[in-house]
Order: C-alpha cells, then structure tokens, then sequence
C-alpha cells in the first residue's frame, strides 16, 4: 500500500507564509490600503534597489541580467548625483553667480568621478586587491554591486554637506522654498516603507534565489535572541539617551570651534518637532531601528565592515544633519554594530528602535 510522502517542514512553513502575505494583501485590499502599501515602493525609493538585488543575484546564471543590473545601478546612481546636485543648486541659490558656478562645477566634477568610478572595478587586478582589505569574493558579481552602491550612498551625501560648509541640504532648502517643514507621514505609510526595506534586505541577501528564508534570516542576524538580549538591547536604548545628549554636546562645540555650521535646536525642533501622535512615534521608531539595522547592520556590516557600515548609516542622515550630528549618528553606528557583533541584529535593532522611541516620546509629551 502506497503512503503520500510527507510534505516537508520548509515547504509547509513556505505554503503558510504565502497564505498570511495573501490574508495581509487581502486585508488591505478590503479597507482601501493596498494602493499606498505599493506606492511606498516608489515613495521610498526601494523599487529599483530591489530590482538591482535581484539582477545581481541572477547575474551567475544569465548574462542579461548582469547586464541589466549594471544599467540599473547606473540610473540609481544617476539618480542618487542628480538629487544631491539639485539640493545643493537650490540650497546655494543666493550665492553670487560666481560662486555658484564654481560650487556647482566642483560637486558636478566629483559627481561624475564618483559615477564613473566603478568602471575601474571591471579590472580583475584590481578587484583582487581590494579583496585583500575587504572580506569579499573578487568573482562574485554581486559583492561588488553591492560595494559600488555602499560607496555612492555613503560619499554623494557627504560630497552636498561638504560644499555647503555644513550646512544641512534640507534646512537650506526649506529655508529657500520659505516651507515650514513636511508633514509627518501617517504611520501606516511609515510601515509600509519598513515591510519594502525587509523585502529588499532579504533578495540583497539572496532570498529566494540563493538562500531559504531561515537562512536568509540568520544572514542578516534577524533571529530570536533570548530574553536576556532583549533585555540588554532595551538597557543600551536606556543609556544611549543620556550619552549621546552628552556626545552631540561636545560634537557641537568641536565643530563650532573649527567654525564650520553646526545642526541648531531651532532646526532640529523643525524637523522633528511635528505632531507624529502615539501611533506615529511607534511606528516611526520601529521602521526607522529595524529598517536601518537591517540595512547596515543586516546587510552591509557582515560583507563589508564595520567601519564602512557606520560611515554609511551616518551619510544617509548627511541631508538633514550638519557635521556635528553626523558625528554622533557614526559613533551610535559602531556602538550599534559592537551590538551587533556581540549579539545579533534583532538585539541592535531593540536598541535602535527604543532609543528612538524614547527621543520621540520625550518631544510628544515634552519631557
């Protein structure tokens, strides 16, 4: 007598986590959600950072999609220059037309290097060198798509702050456009953003074309940690308020002393100072501590360091802070990616997305 063969314990876990993503797109179908939840793909700017993981996870098997991921890390690249460039156009428009022509020659000349830049990586020789300072594979395609993407999303930002003198893109261009400020999303979006971000995380990890999701998971250090870790990471949340009060305070008074501008209360209070309500600042916390963890703890700091990990979680703030909260964004990166190395990144996360919450709490209830 035949007996059905077993259905293996993945492929029931597979068959249940497709029947919930059905029940969740259902759901929100039903009251009206399912629009904004894929248009926080474009909003976000996750669409085509998903497609490049994915070209690059596929380059191996077919030469159209290595050729198809060069292409479309050129137009997020291109894209990348161009936002950098028109920030730093309005932010100096006030500037004498000389200046102006200088400045925007100068960030158009180190836009262009940067872009053309990872046509040096086509070299073996070279790529084979860097292999000796980074943990990377110099025939694996997509470890040096991923290097090219780290470097420009890192060195772009940093490239506006640097001509502006410190001054944050963002304040000078709300100050230009004489806004107030933009509205605070409402937290539904925040989440819908956060649920992309993981998407990307795991293809840029190699789910499902090279890794099983448990194995995706553990790549990324998105793993149960155990009650104790939890615990610590809500301590180090805890601690990170009253010590990073103190490090942005002598951040801000070395900068000042090098007479570069400095982030003031009056534009962080613009910034952040929005009603956000409970809801948003939970949402706000966990999107922003498990979407970034994810990407530079999960994903980045494992392949390419910890050190280039933090840079680059610091550059992604460089649009709206000024040198001295960019100090402190890096030092809470490498206590974050100690954490991380030390634990997991769910636990760095817990940190991250508490530290957060408190900070927003503190300003919705003016503690």
């Amino acid at each position: 007598m035949n007996t059905p063969a077993r259905t293996p314990a993945g492929s029931r876990a597979y068959r249940a986590a497709a029947l919930a993503l059905l029940v969740v797109l259902g759901s929100l179908a039903v009251v009206g959600q399912l629009g904004p939840l894929f248009l926080a793909a474009f909003g976000s700017g996750q669409l085509p950072l998903l497609a490049l993981a994915a070209l690059g996870r596929l380059a191996p098997r077919s030469g159209s999609a290595r050729r198809a991921a060069i292409v479309v890390l050129y137009l997020v690249g291109g894209a990348l220059a161009a936002i950098t460039f028109l920030l730093a156009a309005v932010s100096l428009e006030s500037a004498d037309a000389r200046h102006l022509a200088l400045a925007l020659l100068g960030l158009g000349a180190g836009l262009g290097v940067l872009l053309a830049a990872p046509a040096l990586l086509l070299a073996r020789p070279l790529r084979v060198a860097l292999a000796r300072w980074l943990p990377l594979d110099p025939d694996v395609f997509h470890h040096w798509l991923g290097l090219v993407a780290v470097v420009w999303f890192t060195a772009m930002p940093l490239a506006s702050l640097a001509l502006l003198g410190g001054r944050p893109p963002l304040e000078a261009l709300l100050e230009q456009s004489g806004s107030e400020g933009a509205a605070a999303p409402p937290w539904p979006e925040l989440l819908y953003g956060l649920a992309w971000t993981v998407a990307l995380c795991l293809v840029a990890v190699g789910f499902p074309l090279g890794r099983r999701l448990p194995a995706a998971l553990a790549r990324l250090g998105l793993t149960w940690p155990g009650w104790r870790r939890i615990a610590l990471g809500l301590a180090v949340s805890v601690l990170m308020v009253p010590l990073f009060t103190l490090v942005d305070q002598a951040a801000t008074t070395a900068v000042g002393t090098l007479g570069l501008a400095t982030t003031s209360d009056a534009w962080i209070d613009r910034l952040f100072g929005r009603d956000f309500g409970l809801l948003g600042a939970v949402a706000a916390a966990v999107s922003a501590g498990l979407g970034e963890e994810l990407v530079w703890r999960g994903v980045v700091q494992p392949r390419y360091g910890l050190g280039l990990a933090a840079l680059g979680f610091a550059a992604m703030h460089a649009f709206q802070y000024g040198p001295d909260g960019l100090i402190s964004v890096f030092l809470s990166g490498l206590l974050l990616g100690l954490l991380r190395q030390r634990t997991n990144t769910t636990v760095s996360a817990i940190a991250h997305g508490g530290y957060d919450l408190w900070l927003f709490l503190s300003m919705l209830y003016g503690w």
